[in-house]
């Protein structure tokens, strides 16, 4: 019993000397963060904001611990509005400087706190007056596939965004990329959603993509192809041995019934045979897309030339 009255007033002068240290603690200067939410109002119908402006600000306050306390209980909804139209305008972004931040927390905060810094302590937003374009978007990825698989393509939807950018910016820009994303090992076809990351001060509707990643298994495709002949002329018939020459290359599983030796040009430019040459260099003029490593059994054909009357 004699213990147990012994901790009990231990605990009577541990809760008095912690609530004097309160006391004393919250008399004395401190500082203390303070999250404010920013709201930018006043903005011209023709104005159209293309930065990304940040939903609120930290500033960091001075002042007595009992006035900090009194601040934020009293203050439930802590919000800085600023007017559009009192803002320093730069000819394509208006700014909110320290002077500005200054003015806006001093009559937030009253006389018993002073701020000592804020993040950020300077704002640039950047704005259009209503010019838009549309662009081109471009994965800005890498993709890696497993073995035995080829990437078939990448597609976009939408392959068009529209974007509002500031007068100095507009005309320069003429396409607009994904952000950087990196997949490996893919052995199927993936569906991603990708935000897009356009330049400092541009806003793109929508401002992300649906981005498909198609891969599938590769095989070998052999084809003949007939040797063609360019800019011969009139009188002139030149004829090549062998008259085809096969190709093999590596193709996807879907497209291997579809590419036929139609889609391939191979051909020997005429103005490029000289006189004494015994054979004429193979030029692949064209292909199809969705293949790789094309690869003929020759490089070069021998050949004769016919005039007729």
């Amino acid at each position: 019993m004699r213990i147990n009255r012994e901790f009990l007033v231990f605990l009577v002068f541990l809760f008095v000397a912690v609530v004097f240290w309160f006391l004393q603690t919250f008399k004395e200067n401190t500082t203390a963060n303070i999250h404010y939410e920013l709201e930018l109002t006043g903005v011209p119908k023709n104005v159209i904001i293309t930065s990304e402006i940040p939903r609120e600000i930290t500033v960091t306050v001075a002042g007595r611990g009992f006035s900090i306390i009194d601040y934020l209980t009293k203050t439930e909804k802590r919000k800085l509005t600023v007017d559009y139209g009192q803002l320093q305008n730069d000819g394509d972004k208006i700014v909110i400087d320290n002077a500005m931040w200054k003015r806006l927390l001093n009559r937030s905060l009253g006389s018993s706190l002073t701020y000592t810094s804020i993040n950020p302590p300077i704002l640039e937003i950047y704005y259009s007056t209503g010019a838009h374009k549309y662009v081109p978007v471009e994965f800005g990825g890498r993709v890696k596939v497993e073995d035995q698989h080829v990437l078939c393509g990448i597609d976009i939807n939408p392959l068009y965004v529209d974007i509002y950018a500031p007068d100095a910016q507009f005309d320069t820009i003429t396409t607009i990329r994904t952000q950087r994303v990196s997949y490996s090992q893919l052995t199927d076809t993936t569906q991603v959603l990708l935000a897009l990351a356009p330049p400092r001060g541009v806003k793109c509707v929508p401002d992300s993509v649906m981005a498909t990643i198609c891969v599938d298994l590769f095989t070998t495709k052999k084809l003949q192809l007939p040797v063609l002949f360019e800019n011969t002329p009139d009188n002139i018939i030149v004829r090549s041995f062998p008259s085809s020459v096969g190709v093999t290359f590596r193709v996807s599983s879907s497209l291997y019934s579809v590419i036929t030796e139609n889609d391939f040009a191979l051909v020997v430019d005429y103005n490029s045979i000289k006189p004494g040459d015994k054979r004429c260099q193979l030029q692949m003029r064209s292909q199809p897309e969705g293949i790789s490593n094309v690869q003929l059994s020759v490089s070069s054909v021998e050949y004769i030339i016919e005039k007729t009357d």
